[in-house]
């Protein structure tokens, strides 16, 4: 395996619920990050701890051109690029923006850092939904047919990746399949549902609307997943892909009925056609970890139970300081 050297790690979408847990992982080894995003800081740290980056205004410039000031920085260590416009509906409302920020953002940021640092590691974190879904494991190698657009925008950045990568960029693409913990947002289907469980507690019960409950999904531990990042940015370039997954399926409807019966009140399930996606929501999607194991020498498994408890009493808290669950 080869070593990072020295420095800073550069971190894209850190403000974001992966980006959470992975500078908390990154401050546990004792790497300094430096954020690139949205998300401003002291003027004092500008430069230190974070760089502005906007990646759809990067998608308007020129290419050549730059998109970050990095005058009297000092070569990053590496970088890991988590910033993505990621939850499919948004994608489907907006094509032209999922486009800018998952694709021609990141070439541009691309672009400019390796000019400035041909040598640069890069972990491009793309998505499980590239792949077409199917009844059985997807490798690296399976079809790539993604049914959304959010699919179809990382596969289009992983292009971009690749293409670099070919002319001898230290790159690669990471496949991570679903991944959930504390603080994720209330848009996606496990932190909504125990949001919104967390609430009928309050009000002493009643009925939880609902969309697909058959689509199987490969989860991992948020934290799983930033821990394989750090892992594998040192090893940025040996492999083109990997998938980061667990191989085990999980059935939606098992998990919201392992988060039911941690209700401390009645709990009636209803569909709501309103809820579901049609078919942009893919049927199955598990992924085959053997890449990741012959890279890591181990592969991550899902503890159930212990997410359930966590993502529920997660709720609890985030309902009993007022959290809004309008995007629940």
């Amino acid at each position: 395996m080869s070593a990072l050297s020295p420095g800073s790690i550069f971190v894209t979408g850190a403000s974001g619920f992966v980006g959470h847990w992975l500078l908390e992982f990154l401050r546990k080894q004792g790497r300094p990050v430096i954020r690139l995003g949205l998300e401003a800081g002291p003027a004092s740290e500008l430069g230190k701890t974070w760089l502005p980056l906007d990646l759809a205004q990067a998608a308007m410039v020129d290419p050549g051109a730059p998109v970050l000031d990095l005058d009297s920085l000092p070569a990053p260590a590496g970088l890991i690029h988590l910033a993505a416009l990621s939850f499919p509906p948004a994608c489907e409302a907006d094509p032209p923006l999922a486009r800018a920020v998952n694709v021609f953002g990141p070439a541009r940021l691309y672009q400019q850092l390796l000019q400035t640092w041909p040598e640069l590691p890069i972990l491009h974190v793309s998505s499980g939904h590239v792949y077409q879904p199917s009844p059985d494991l997807l490798s690296e190698d399976q079809t790539l047919e993604p049914v959304n657009v959010y699919g179809a925008t990382k596969l289009q950045g992983e292009a971009v990746a690749l293409g670099l990568r070919d002319q001898g960029a230290r790159i690669s693409v990471v496949r991570p399949f679903n991944h959930t913990g504390a603080g994720q947002s209330a848009q996606f289907a496990l932190p909504s549902f125990a949001l919104r469980m967390a609430k009928l507690e309050q009000e002493g019960g009643g009925s939880l609307s609902v969309g697909r409950l058959d689509s199987v999904r490969d989860f991992l531990h948020v934290r799983q997943v930033v821990e394989a990042y750090g892992q594998l940015l040192p090893q940025a370039g040996e492999e083109d892909i990997v998938n980061l997954c667990s191989g085990q399926g999980q059935v939606i409807a098992e998990l919201l009925e392992g988060l039911r019966q941690r209700a401390q009140v009645p709990v009636e399930i209803e569909t709501d056609p309103a809820r579901m996606r049609g078919s942009q929501d893919p049927s199955v999607l598990v992924g085959d970890p053997s890449r990741l194991h012959g890279l890591l020498g181990t592969q991550p498994t899902l503890d159930v139970e212990a997410l359930l408890d966590e993502l529920i009493d997660d709720a609890r808290s985030r309902v009993a300081q007022g959290e809004s669950l309008q995007q629940a």
